[in-house]
């Protein structure tokens, strides 16, 4: 019989509940939820900055209260990544929510050890250059050292340690988003470690699980004539129905919105996806261009034939570092000489900007015409309307609410017409997360399985 595995979060804010009918109907033997991204760890960093007992998801809590006690009376096994940078704070939390509902006998699992953001300078002294893969610089050679997270994207094996031993949830840090699906095959199966097809047909499954509302019609060109919009929102959340071979039937919950076709799972194969023949995950390189796709009913396809090679001697380590802070504003031109306007606009504001040399990058576009796709297509010669956005860069925040102080001051003295958006005038500035993503070798990362009990 097919191993079933749900698919109840895609992202930070996904809704988890969508996961219930899935578990209360039977359909699915252990569910993952997908919660991270390098955005997520920033935010969850200032959370726990804030307080030391964060810096996990408030989904977890959430899943806490609401799912959990339905997947424990049926077991049927929890994984999530939204421990993010706390996960054993968020067990805690689990196992007192768990107690207060007398869910008695409860399990629950931490994997830790991806977060080396105090072992920068330790990873560094053993020989790590922790290089940029992009520019190939060093990391000892940049000059901004400002970096707030640290984290590896471990795989599937600690995972499937914490299910092997009982676990009822598994709550993690930066685990690799397909990885989380993979760990519940495994441990069912037990594949071999160098099984490189089976890892990678399991692995293929979990890409396109993570995305949740994705692979059953959401964002999706393929059934864009198709797609009921009034029922987007409400979307039931996809299901593989996992062989021992690694083939898999790709379904969702049953008697829910949406659908799932072999247009939607080549969307969603293709989805973050930069070389199809070698997407490289933790646990095994996965070629997807031997697999085939086969209809098998309603809502139902098949996937076969993927290929697999062997793991890297390296895990991707992405380092996420303070650069500065930016600032947005939205102004409305209108007819007539509404492109004289707006050079008039830019004019004013370039003299504002240069008056307060703290300003690092400005960036203009025009919503609705090249906000998108840039200059590809030519502008309307005499428009009714333009709406101008604005964004600007400083390494201080004050500067930037310094600078829209003067620009305000154009509200009666600026180009005829003009006008700025609301809600653009009252924003405060943002945060600008820059990326480091860079190797380590994969012998200098422990992983480290916990486990509290109810």
């Amino acid at each position: 019989m097919a191993y079933r595995i749900g698919s109840g979060q895609g992202f930070y804010g996904d809704d988890v509940t969508r996961a219930l009918p899935m578990i209360t109907g039977g359909h699915v033997d252990i569910v993952c939820f997908e919660a991270l991204s390098e955005l997520t760890l920033a935010i969850l960093q200032k959370d726990k900055l804030v307080d030391p007992k964060r810096g996990y998801t408030f989904d977890v809590r959430i899943i806490a209260q609401k799912i959990l006690p339905e997947a424990f009376k049926r077991k049927i096994p929890l994984i999530t990544n939204g421990g993010g940078l706390n996960p054993q704070a968020a067990a805690e939390m689990v196992r007192e929510t768990a107690a207060n509902m007398g869910l008695s006998g409860l399990k629950i699992a931490t994997v830790t050890g991806d977060d080396v953001l105090t072992r920068l300078g330790e990873l560094q002294a053993t020989g790590e250059a922790l290089a940029n893969m992009e520019t190939g610089e060093k990391l000892a050679n940049t000059a901004n050292q400002n970096f707030i997270t640290a984290n590896v994207y471990l795989g599937a094996q600690p995972l499937v340690e914490a299910l092997q031993s009982g676990a009822d949830m598994v709550i993690t840090g930066r685990v690799a988003d397909p990885c989380l699906y993979l760990a519940a095959m495994m441990a069912h199966y037990g594949w071999a470690w160098d099984d490189w097809n089976r890892l990678a047909s399991g692995i293929v499954a979990g890409h396109l699980l993570e995305c949740t509302g994705q692979v059953v019609g959401g964002n999706s060109l393929a059934r864009i004539h198709e797609t009921d919009a009034a029922v987007l929102p409400y979307l039931g959340y996809p299901i593989a129905e996992v062989e021992a071979d690694g083939s898999f039937v790709l379904t969702k919950s049953p008697n829910s919105a949406g659908a799932v076709t072999q247009g939607t799972v080549k969307e969603q194969l293709l989805y973050e996806i930069h070389d199809p023949a070698n997407y490289i995950t933790p646990d095994v390189v996965a070629n997807l261009t031997t697999l085939h796709l086969e209809d098998d009913g309603r809502d139902r396809v098949r996937v076969m034939n993927v290929t697999g090679k062997p793991r890297t001697s390296t895990y991707k380590l992405n380092l996420g570092r303070l650069e500065g802070y930016s600032r947005e504003l939205i102004f409305n031109i209108g007819w007539p000489e509404a492109w004289l306007k707006v050079e008039q606009l830019k004019a004013a504001l370039n003299t504002i900007f240069r008056r307060n040399p703290p300003i690092e990058r400005v960036e203009y576009s025009y919503l609705g015409a090249n906000s998108l796709y840039g200059s590809v297509a030519a502008l309307p010669d005499d428009p009714m309307e333009v709406i101008l956005r604005v964004v600007f860069t400083a390494k201080d925040q004050d500067m930037l609410k310094t600078v829209v102080r003067q620009i305000n001051t154009m509200g009666l003295s600026g180009p005829a017409g003009m006008s700025v958006s609301g809600a653009s005038v009252g924003g405060n500035p943002h945060v600008i997360l820059g990326l480091w993503p860079t190797l380590v070798a994969r012998d200098k990362i422990s992983p480290q399985v916990d486990y509290w009990e109810v």
